[in-house]
């Protein structure tokens, strides 16, 4: 009987332990999935808000052709958005990222900075009147257009 007692708390001792394991796998996995989906969340908005200001710097070059603007004035509105792409870029590389997505957010970094960099050549031709700074401006912009590509390729892959 007493034999019969131990089985019968070993037993139940080793359910509650496989229950207590169960739930630690449950708690672990939603966990990890609302990680996931704060990771995406903030990805998402730190890639519409590059879209957004791509726009509207585009809208600024835009009056440049038209000739609203001389090359001295669209070079200082070249400055005045470089912070504007640092800081996504800040908020790129600040992102808490789970392994799965960290090509997506690399690939993240890699177009707003090649964005960046294409906006500096620009400057650069607009100041010196250098071809091959406009032909740096155009490859550089293409460049992050590919990165941008890759980028909601590997978040969409990574699920």
């Amino acid at each position: 009987m007493v034999r019969k007692n131990r089985v019968s708390r070993f037993v139940a001792i080793a359910g509650f332990a496989a229950i207590a394991v169960l739930i630690g796998i449950m708690v672990m996995l939603q966990v990890s999935n609302a990680q996931n989906d704060e990771f995406k969340q903030k990805w998402n908005g730190i890639a519409l808000d590059s879209i957004a200001l791509t726009r509207e710097y585009q809208a600024e070059e835009g009056k440049w052709k038209a000739g609203q603007y001389d090359n001295a004035t669209m070079a200082g509105i070249v400055d005045k958005y470089m912070p504007r792409y640092q800081s996504l870029i800040d908020r790129s590389n600040a992102l808490e990222t789970p392994e799965r997505y960290t090509e997506a957010r690399s690939l993240l970094v890699k177009a707003i900075q090649t964005e960046k960099d294409s906006n500096e050549h620009f400057k650069a031709y607009l100041l010196t009147g250098d071809k091959t700074e406009y032909q740096k401006t155009l490859d550089l912009f293409s460049l992050s257009l590919n990165y941008s590509a890759q980028a909601d390729a590997a978040i969409k892959e990574a699920g």
